[in-house]
């Protein structure tokens, strides 16, 4: 699995270093022959010297702008930014074109010449390979000082073959990460900063031993959330995309009295119908999330419920879509994530002709889900008017405006002050403006006002 970060930088320093130096020869070749400098210019590869004397100034200054990329990209490398693997492919694609320019240009190429070709293709090939490298292992830094939420992949591939989806044919059967790996990038993530890790996969209750405790992984999902749960420097935890209803009451009351995850719940159903889940081929009917909605309310009343709908699929008839929709609107649920479904090739569902929605229908019933959320989000706040929470901001401005989201994922906004970000707040809940909440900040005993900001 991927390896957030790697403490091992010697080598990759070493790599570093050695690409900023030959870097910055190939910009002194440049000026030396671009400035006539006879004496140095009589040291220069033979391919350099051509080069400068058969082709046209934009060549010359091409040559010129592709090496200073690949300087740039060397220095970002160095500094251990994701963005050296772009740059570097730009000025290895660059190089490339020059050499099939001057080969095309040149009558005639001696051995040493095709050697020096060779070369340097060679050493903007490996820096791209390089950078690629880099990002592979860990040893670049993905977190820019604006982040405080950062996703956590713990678990690849699924074992369900549902009609509509081709994750089952692209990245195969259900696999995970090892605790310990996905510890110690949870780790790492915080010593750089990050308060708010979101664990993703695929199927992400699938992780470990797996929704049915067959697959072969020492720890199980309850393992990883107590495990995670002890890592002092990240304030919350939460995860998306739950496919599976199964959750029991163990993991449900450790999540209600965590110190780090919160009662936020992403449960990808898919349809308030069994028909159509039934023909989606679906692993689980209507009644386990029905259940699962009912248990996380009675052991956490507070929980923010997402759920995840697909309209339009082949066979949702006006009847069935109508029973999503009065499913959705008894359930107690905090919001509606409508998707549009659309055909994917190979998978089972791909060229269905009976039952087919028009892409017009699709549209209106995503959109009439889209209102029932809005309904049910301001049912949702309406029950939180009054509360005191805590929230944590956002380190990132958004116009004139700074965001944050409670525990229980309650959007809230106010006036940009840098002096927020990355931070945590006690508000008490006042209104509801759209999809956000209006508050109050709670002063401490400890501070005199609200503008007495302590960094976490």
């Amino acid at each position: 699995m991927f390896s957030y970060k790697n403490k091992t930088l010697g080598p990759f320093k070493t790599g570093s270093i050695f690409a900023i130096i030959f870097s910055t020869f190939f910009i002194l070749l440049w000026i030396v022959r671009f400035f006539q400098i006879d004496f140095l210019s009589t040291f220069l590869p033979e391919t350099i010297r051509e080069m400068f004397d058969d082709s046209p100034k934009w060549v010359i200054y091409g040559y010129l702008l592709i090496a200073l990329t690949n300087l740039v990209a060397a220095i970002l490398l160095f500094r251990r930014k994701i963005v050296s693997v772009v740059v570097s492919r730009y000025a290895a694609v660059g190089m490339l074109m020059v050499i099939i320019y001057h080969f095309f240009i040149t009558e005639y190429i001696g051995l040493y010449e095709a050697l020096e070709m060779f070369a340097t293709l060679m050493f903007y090939l490996f820096l791209a390979w390089f950078s690629k490298y880099s990002r592979e292992k860990g040893f670049l830094s993905k977190i820019s000082r604006e982040t405080t939420t950062i996703s956590l992949k713990i678990q690849e591939g699924c074992d369900h073959e549902c009609a509509y989806c081709q994750v089952p044919i692209l990245k195969g059967n259900s696999r995970s990460d090892t605790l310990n790996n996905i510890l110690s990038n949870a780790k790492n993530m915080a010593d750089e900063g990050i308060k708010d890790i979101v664990l993703i996969g695929d199927n992400v209750g699938d992780f470990g031993t797996g929704e049915k405790g067959n697959l072969n992984h020492p720890h199980s999902f309850f393992d990883l959330l107590k495990a995670l749960d002890k890592i002092g420097d990240i304030h919350r935890f939460s995860f998306l995309s739950i496919t599976t209803p199964m959750f029991s009451d163990s993991t449900l009351n450790f999540i209600k009295n965590s110190n780090r995850f919160a009662p936020y719940f992403s449960i990808k159903m898919d349809s308030g119908s069994d028909a159509v889940l039934k023909m989606m081929n679906r692993p689980f009917p209507l009644k386990p999330y029905k259940d699962l909605f009912l248990n996380i309310n009675k052991i956490m009343p507070n929980a923010y419920i997402t759920v995840e709908i697909i309209v339009g699929f082949p066979g949702e008839s006006d009847k069935l879509f109508a029973a999503t929709v009065d499913f959705l609107s008894k359930a107690n649920i905090s919001y509606i994530v409508p998707t549009v479904y659309s055909e994917k090739i190979k998978t089972k569902a791909f060229g269905i002709k009976d039952g087919t929605v028009s892409k017009s229908i699709r549209k209106k019933r995503q959109k009439e889900l889209v209102e029932l959320s809005k309904k049910k989000l301001h049912a949702f706040y309406e029950n939180q008017l009054g509360e005191e929470k805590t929230v944590l901001f956002e380190n990132k401005r958004r116009g004139d405006y700074i965001y944050g989201f409670t525990y229980n994922h309650i959007k809230i906004k106010t006036a940009w002050n840098p002096e927020l970000g990355n931070t945590i707040q006690k508000i008490k809940l006042t209104g509801i403006n759209g999809s956000f909440m209006l508050f109050d900040f709670v002063k401490d005993e400890d501070s005199k006002d609200h503008d007495n900001y302590v960094k976490i």
